[in-house]
């Protein structure tokens, strides 16, 4: 098995993907529910072009820092402020009357953007494996989940389409796909191939404590219950 190969396996088979929040939503989710989970997703959005900068910052190789770029430039909404995917999720938050001056992070997303800081400063190898399978890659098989538990809630109740669900499907096939090039192409020693898998599953055992927040106030509502 080859590293790239390795590396999706390793995204598809970790228990972030069948964390419990993702599992009960899977088979229903509240208003409340999609709120929450696009409020917290709304940090992570924010830090996730700056993982890009500061990945691409890490390198001398121009065509890895124009891939990056080209990646960070789609996330931007190729210069147009209300296409960048941050502009998009906040008009979405706005059409499901989402109040921003309440808006918090929670101690656990808080923790994942530190963890995703510490593992992109161990290195440049270290960040594709953070940011292409652990991210691109899995937001793709993320995301669909969450895309899915929408359609079947706006079927239900009266709501706007879900542009940020679709644009971030569309953008991540493309974007993982020329991230596990990069890698291909970079990282051909052992060393710098062990870096990327390390990146990588450090990045996905980062991902479940956003999770773990979700979940808690899971467990808060249902002892004040």
């Amino acid at each position: 098995m080859n590293v790239i190969e390795t590396l999706k396996k390793d995204v598809e088979t970790h228990p972030v993907l069948r964390s419990q929040w993702l599992l009960e939503r899977n088979i229903a989710m509240s208003f409340d529910d999609l709120i929450l989970w696009l409020s917290q997703e709304y940090f992570v959005s924010i830090g996730f072009v700056d993982w890009f900068l500061q990945v691409a910052a890490k390198t001398r190789d121009q065509n890895a820092k124009i891939v990056l770029v080209e990646n960070i430039w789609g996330e931007l909404g190729e210069g147009k402020i209300a296409d960048t995917h941050v502009s998009i999720l906040i008009d979405f938050l706005k059409k499901l009357n989402f109040d921003f001056s309440n808006h918090i992070i929670l101690p656990e997303t808080k923790t994942y953007l530190d963890k995703m800081e510490t593992i992109i400063g161990k290195g440049f190898f270290y960040g594709l494996g953070a940011l292409g399978p652990a991210n691109e890659y899995l937001l793709k098989l993320e995301y669909s989940q969450i895309s899915n538990a929408y359609q079947k809630l706006k079927s239900e109740m009266s709501l706007p389409e879900g542009k940020f669900f679709q644009v971030n499907l569309d953008a991540d096939e493309g974007h993982s796909q020329r991230m596990f090039e990069l890698i291909a192409e970079t990282a051909t020693s052992e060393e710098s191939k062990n870096q990327v898998l390390t990146g990588n599953l450090l990045a996905l055992v980062a991902r479940e404590d956003f999770y773990k927040g979700l979940s808690r106030l899971d467990k808060e509502k249902l002892t004040k219950v």
